[in-house]
Formats: C-alpha cells, structure tokens, sequence
C-alpha cells in the first residue's frame, strides 16, 4: 500500500496489488483517536466524503476516495491483553502479525489466521477475513468491542453485551458506520500447530475429503488447473490436477523436539499460518454453503478444465464456521470458501463472470475485500439482515460521508 504526493501536490493512494488506486482531496495523518475525531468533522463541514485504509489488501474499490482519506497506519499497538477472559485489546491499525508475541507472551493467540498476517484488525473484521476450519469462524466473529468515530464526528464505545441489537451490523461494517479507532477480540489460549504440507491427485483428494474435514483442526487445498500453476504462487512444482494440502493439528510437541519430513513443521501457531505472496493475482472469493462443498468443488473444477483457457492460477478451497455477523459471508451458515485469480496484465473480467455466475447459483456471497459481481438487488437476496445493516448505517451516517461511490451502489 502507497500514500503519496506528486510534485503538483496531488495526493495519491495505491493499494498492495496495485489494482485500486484514488486521489483524495487530502490525506490525512491520524494517529489519535482525536485526529480521527477532528478529520471526520473536517469533512463533515465541507462536505466531503471520508475513507480510511487499513494495509491495503483489498482487491476491490472499497477503499477509494475523493475527499478525505484518514492514514491511521499511526493507531498501532496492543493496548491490553486479559488472560482470564481470553480477550485482547488494539488499536485498529495493529496488524494480525504484531498481535503474535504479545499475545503468546500473556499464553494466548488467536483462534485462527488466514495466509497473510500483514492486514490492520479493523480492515479484516470489517471484511470477514478469516482462515479455514469448519469450526473456525472469521475475525468479524470474534469481535467482542469497540470504539469507532460515527459520521457525525461522535465516538461511539459498543459492545456485544451492552450493544446486542446493532452489533451484528458492527461486526462486518466494510468501513459504513465510521472510522474505528480500537477493537477488543476474543483470542484462545496458546497452541502450537504441527503442520503437514501433501501434495495428492485430486481423486485421492476427493476419496479423503470427509475424513480430512474431521481429522484436522484446518483442512484447505489448492487445486493447481495446469502443469504451471503452482510456480504462480511459489509452490513446489505440482501436476494438472493434483492439490496441494494444508493440514493442521493443535500438538503439545515443542518446536525442535524432534527431527520432522521436510514438509512438515510444528510452531507456535502465529508463525506456522502466513504464507509470503508476491502480489501477482487479482483474486475473487465467494462463499457457499457447506452442506454442497463437494459438489460445489467439483462443478468449479469442471468449469475451470472444460471452458476458462485462462484458469493458470490455482483455486484455493477452504472452510469456514456460521456466525452473527449480518454482513458477513458466514451469516447463519458454514461456508466452503472458493477462491480464484485473475492474471494481471489480462482481461480477466470475462473469466471472473463466468465464475461469478456459476457461484452465484449456488447461493455464494462475497468476501468484502475480493473482487465480486454484487449489486444492491444481490445482497436484498442473499443476506437476511441486508435491509438492517442500511438502517443502522444510515443512523450512523445520516450525511453518507462513508459511502464512495463503490459502496453506494449497493448500500446506499
């Protein structure tokens, strides 16, 4: 992600992909809750419109701005951590990495983590951002509290127990009912993971799938479409429709206690999930539910062999639990999570419909921070509370100050 001034003064954001990229009236530096304050009434007064940006890992406009963007990337730190009631406490600039040590130091860690670590909490709860495990849920679920500046300039303290009507709406906002400053999430306590990297043919896959689900803490794949997939990602060298598999378990071993198959590693559990990725793929990512994941899969894979030439880049298949949140992906179901990339430099667009389409009939919802096909009359269909997450934002932000034009066309 890239905050910058031109030499004619033009201010600039670019985000990690360099797929989404704005020029806002200002920029500006927040690092007190505050200067937000401050900011957001700024705007309020000339009426402009106000975003901020987590670490940029959005694929999508969600981000974008002609008015004031707020640089939080000063709200950093873990404010306090209570072992007793597995809760931790941050500024909503901390990054999930820079949670690890403080957490593993009071003898917790969070429940789980997706590939990368380097995203702000409050971007990734306000997007759903999550792991895999059927029982795991995303980082919206675990949020427990917190405060955020409203589109009046006020800062509202919420919670899930003194707040229980309108928390849901809190919990997956994508940035519409103001700026959060501080967020409380629920953590466990600390694990290592033994972690088994397989590579299999899909049928063996397939043949394993139900055993694999219940056997492992976090089961997810990546079905690699040609023989050059995998090199796209950095993986070891893999077949046409062979998978890699990520295998997880919880272990009491200690990380050296004993020699380990090179694909094989037992850590403390923050330093076993994050995956480095060059930033080489536009991603789409839908959520289906899990009671047709398998067939679900296998119509994808289908899709993919039989009539997308451009389908280079592995899918990645992964499994998430049922939540609250009302905006949410997970909202009241599991998910099995399909996840593929277009190629940068290419017209993927026509590639990522048909995906979108097929998806889409199988009842899929977006992740906030992927590329995705929806519009307003989409989400009336797909999310239940859809009618009162525009309620409460609306009540947040009478003025629409958090909507761009992205998020208008469906939330306004």
């Amino acid at each position: 992600m890239a905050f910058e001034v031109t030499d004619d003064e033009q201010p600039s954001w670019t985000n990690w992909v360099g797929n989404q990229s704005c020029n806002p009236a200002r920029i500006v530096p927040c690092a007190t809750e505050d200067a937000v304050v401050a900011a957001v009434r700024e705007a309020r007064r000339e009426g402009l419109g106000a975003r901020t940006a987590g670490s940029g890992h959005s694929f999508t406009p969600i981000v974008g701005t002609d008015g004031i963007l707020l640089d939080t990337s000063g709200l950093k730190g873990v404010v306090s951590i209570d072992p007793d009631a597995c809760l931790a406490t941050a500024k909503a600039h901390t990054t999930i990495g820079e949670f690890g040590d403080p957490l593993w130091e009071a003898g917790l860690a969070f429940k789980n983590q997706g590939d990368i670590d380097t995203q702000a909490i409050a971007g990734a709860v306000a997007t759903s951002t999550h792991g895999s495990g059927p029982d795991l849920g995303s980082y919206s679920a675990e949020l427990k509290a917190c405060r955020l500046v409203d589109g009046r300039g006020e800062v509202r303290v919420l919670s899930a127990d003194a707040d229980p009507e309108i928390f849901g709406a809190v919990q997956c906002s994508l940035g519409l009912l103001g700026i959060m400053t501080e967020l409380t999430v629920e953590v466990a306590p600390a694990y290592n993971i033994h972690e088994k990297i397989v590579f299999m043919p899909v049928e063996e896959m397939l043949e394993r799938w139900d055993d694999l689900l219940a056997q492992y803490r976090h089961f997810s794949f990546f079905w690699m479409p040609t023989d050059r997939s995998s090199e796209l990602f950095g993986f070891a060298p893999a077949k046409a429709d062979q998978c890699m598999v990520k295998l997880y378990r919880e272990t009491a071993e200690a990380p050296g206690s004993r020699p380990l198959p090179p694909n094989e590693r037992i850590d403390r559990s923050y330093r076993i999930y994050p995956h480095v990725f060059e930033p080489n793929f536009h991603e789409l990512e839908y959520f289906v539910p899990a009671d047709d994941a398998r067939a679900v899969f296998e119509e994808h894979r289908h899709l993919m062999l039989s009539s997308l030439p451009d389908s280079v880049f592995p899918m990645e298949v992964r499994f998430v639990a049922a939540d609250e949140a009302w905006m949410s992906p997970n909202y009241q179901r599991p998910s099995i999570v399909i996840s593929v990339s277009g190629e940068p430099g290419t017209d993927y667009w026509p590639y990522l419909r048909k995906c979108d389409a097929q998806l889409y009939e199988r009842g899929a919802r977006p992740h906030w921070g992927k590329l995705h096909f929806m519009t307003a009359e989409r989400l009336a269909e797909r999310f239940p509370k859809y009618q009162a997450f525009k309620d409460v934002r609306a009540e947040f932000d009478p003025d629409g100050m958090f909507l761009n034009p992205h998020l208008a066309e469906m939330f306004e």
